[in-house]
């Protein structure tokens, strides 16, 4: 286990959760998960830039004509974008982040990549605001789609022996929003563009009412609709850049007829008292069939990991289906080495 930047994205115990159905039980801890792009140990402050502003504010007006959006919905939203991305990434000690207030020209009509920034302003830009990486937006693309009609409905009126179902029509708009969202990541000392993604996101809502028009009304506008998906976009794209915490879930045995170390261990583990949920884990070998010590030893494999001694999780659980047969403990195998490939590519990212 990791002792320096550990303590900063290893949450183990923040909040641990337990449920039970039937024999089995579950476990659920926070761990940070390492991001997809390792950026360089001397990139500590990352910029965020809006560069979905067209060259001509005269096309904004008039794509507001042509399609019944305000000008200033996109923009709006490629803001949400940008401040849920900043927010998301406060989640993680690996950066600090800064939003650039101004917005630069960029973005397309063909929903395709403008030409990249010139190193020229990525230094200033850096230069300006102390930053080593610039993440653009440099493209914002959106539709919101709207078809409504009419559905027979049945509803319960009347109390006690007068109680019957009549029927009734129900007017429901339904809106179907989409948008295009282009992002890339200028690293300013190698002069790379270490990340180009375009990334598509839509949804569907719903409106209804005793009216076509109540049904509309009741239904999301489109800019509401724009800041929605953007913001989830800018939220799923934190986890590219940037290792930050997410919550994982592992079953494990709660009790057993023949082994009454087994029940007690999970006591302890319920009060989050692992290390003496796995003494009596093990103190249950002495009269444990091949079946009970299976589950024993994927406990204990469980309880290692929780601890974050996932060499001591990958010894038990190979233990679990090797030696005792317990096929939970095969899949468990996988799952802690991967664990254990990504532990080693977190050290990477968290180092100074």
């Amino acid at each position: 286990m990791i002792i320096t930047k550990a303590d900063f994205y290893i949450l183990l115990t923040a909040g641990i959760l337990f449920s039970s159905c039937g024999p089995t039980r579950t476990v659920s801890f926070n761990i940070t998960r390492p991001a997809e792009i390792t950026f360089p140990s001397d990139v500590n402050t990352i910029l965020l830039v809006d560069r979905t502003k067209f060259s001509d504010d005269m096309f904004n007006i008039l794509e507001g004509l042509i399609t019944g959006e305000l000008p200033a919905d996109d923009k709006i939203a490629a803001q949400m974008a940008l401040i849920n991305l900043k927010n998301k990434l406060s989640y993680s000690p690996r950066f600090n982040v800064k939003i650039y207030p101004e917005r630069l020209v960029g973005n397309s009509m063909t929903v395709a990549f403008p030409q990249p920034l010139s190193w020229d302003k990525i230094d200033q830009l850096c230069a300006d605001n102390a930053s080593q990486i610039v993440v653009c937006l440099e493209v914002f693309d959106s539709d919101f789609i709207i078809t409504h009609g009419i559905r027979n409905k049945k509803k319960s009126i009347g109390v006690g022996t007068e109680k019957r179902e009549v029927d009734y029509k129900e007017f429901y708009a339904q809106g179907v929003g989409s948008i295009n969202m282009g992002i890339r990541a200028y690293y300013n000392r190698e002069k790379v563009i270490v990340d180009e993604q375009m990334i598509s996101l839509n949804n569907s809502w719903e409106g209804t009412g005793s009216t076509p028009m109540d049904a509309l009304a009741m239904l999301v506008s489109k800019s509401n609709a724009n800041k929605h998906l953007a913001g989830e976009v800018g939220q799923s794209y934190a986890y590219k850049i940037s290792p930050l915490p997410i919550r994982i879930s592992r079953p494990f045995f709660g009790k057993s007829r023949s082994v009454p170390e087994l029940a007690k261990g999970t006591r302890y583990a319920d009060v989050n008292n692992w290390d003496r949920a796995i003494a009596e884990w093990k103190a249950g070998f002495s009269d444990a069939k091949p079946k009970d010590a299976g589950k024993l030893a994927y406990n204990i494999a469980i309880a290692y990991e929780v601890l974050g001694e996932y060499g001591q999780a990958l010894t038990w659980a190979q233990d679990s289906y090797a030696k005792y047969g317990n096929n939970l403990g095969r899949d468990y195998v996988r799952r802690i080495e991967t664990r254990i490939n990504e532990e080693i590519v977190l050290r990477k990212q968290m180092s100074e």
